[in-house]
């Protein structure tokens, strides 16, 4: 019985041994792939980290000249607004005194035309009494 549990001592020494001998051969490439991507993701950290510092420092001053446009355009708006009552108020300053104006010289038109055309009558009756006269 000794000897069966020899073997069986040695069977087992060999097994933990090749099972030893397979867990080094497999952790070595395991561990230098485990190595590289260390390496990588510390590349991948010293370049990404100033990028988004960059990206974060664009998007601030995107930010900035947006909000300056938006200031832009609500200043322009008021303008535009402050224009239109300017001309609404140019229009009925204007128009008034213009519509005023041009009533008084049709009116006043109008007067010297019947003026003139009651002179002519005037002139023609009197004419006409004068030869009225002289005919008689």
């Amino acid at each position: 019985m000794d000897s069966s549990l020899e073997i069986v001592g040695l069977v087992t020494i060999i097994l933990i041994s090749a099972f030893a001998i397979i867990g080094i051969v497999v952790s070595i490439p395991l561990l230098r792939l485990i190595n590289r991507f260390k390496f990588l993701a510390e590349k991948l950290n010293e370049s990404l980290v100033p990028m988004v510092e960059k990206l974060n420092t664009t998007i601030t001053h995107l930010n900035t000249e947006i909000g300056s446009i938006s200031e832009l355009t609500q200043s322009v708006g008021s303008i535009v607004e402050q224009l239109e009552k300017v001309v609404r108020l140019a229009r009925i300053l204007l128009t008034n005194p213009l519509i005023k104006l041009i009533s008084a010289g049709v009116g006043l038109a109008s007067g010297i035309k019947k003026a003139a055309g009651e002179e002519k009558n005037n002139e023609k009756n009197q004419g006409n009494k004068q030869r009225g006269r002289n005919e008689f």
